[in-house]
């Protein structure tokens, strides 16, 4: 239990938080605050437990509602305007789907938006105010990530018409190239520090090839590869495992967390 609060501190913050606003709405609403008694939502009170759940679950549900805007209107929209034009593609929906899934998702998300390297204001609160590990807060977000990333792309790939053993396959795949992703920037600022200092040229350039090649392909080319189905074979999805293992196993040993926090922190504030 200690573990859990250590690593999901920010995620216990927000449900505070969220029971406060929730509260704080209540009283706001005409008709309901004359019936809320000062004592309603004392400390550990069912009704104060309860609005801090709906809170979360709403909170859920709109990261859930960002997600699926982001692959309706990034993968399955293009996925539609392609198609107009190439036969070959509209009658591939779940082969282009996982294509671009793959190119935009898998490789640009893990590549160019690593958790690490994002300091925000909330997580320089997390460190320097409530004294969270920087070791401990990154980890529980990349989980949290993964965690949350694998149940809503595995619905909302099925919703978008990938079957449930491939959008199944398909995010085992995403989560485990996450944690690689984030080893890699690592490694980049421990030996390729050019990289790092660099790093918003980096991500734009991986985020352009991306992108063009998630488009282009289809576009140009007027199909997609049935090799991509590779992507949620099992055998491949087995050496990814096993590769995201490792580079878990490597992010939880790793000790010099603080040291790339602080620099993330002075180039943020430069």
């Amino acid at each position: 239990m200690k573990l859990f609060k250590k690593l999901f501190a920010e995620k216990l913050l927000r449900f505070y938080e969220g029971t406060n606003a929730g509260i704080r709405y209540m009283g706001m609403i005409p008709g309901v605050k004359n019936h809320i008694k000062e004592e309603t939502f004392a400390e550990n009170s069912k009704a104060r437990l309860a609005v801090g759940i709906f809170a979360q679950l709403f909170m859920v549900l709109w990261e859930f509602i960002k997600k699926f805007l982001y692959v309706f209107a990034l993968i399955y929209i293009p996925y539609r305007i392609i198609s107009f034009e190439c036969p070959l593609i509209k009658a591939n929906q779940e082969l282009t789907i996982i294509y671009m899934f793959a190119m935009l998702t898998i490789v640009c998300g893990s590549l160019a938006n690593n958790i690490l390297f994002t300091v925000g204001d909330r997580d320089y609160l997390m460190i320097r105010v409530m004294f969270i590990s920087p070791y401990m807060n990154f980890l529980g977000k990349l989980i949290y990530k993964m965690v949350t990333e694998f149940i809503f792309y595995f619905i909302i790939l099925m919703i978008f018409g990938v079957s449930p053993l491939h959008a199944f396959m398909l995010c085992i795949l995403t989560l485990s190239v996450r944690p690689i992703g984030e080893m890699f920037a690592i490694m980049s600022f421990d030996h390729f520090i050019w990289i790092y200092e660099n790093r918003s040229v980096f991500n734009g350039t991986i985020m352009a090839a991306c992108v063009l090649l998630a488009y282009g392909v289809p576009l140009f080319a007027r199909r997609v590869s049935y090799s991509w189905m590779y992507a949620v074979h099992p055998f491949v999805i087995v050496i990814f495992l096993i590769a995201g293992a490792g580079a878990m196993y490597f992010l939880w040993w790793y000790k010099y967390y603080r040291k790339i926090v602080r620099a993330a922190v002075h180039m943020k504030h430069e």
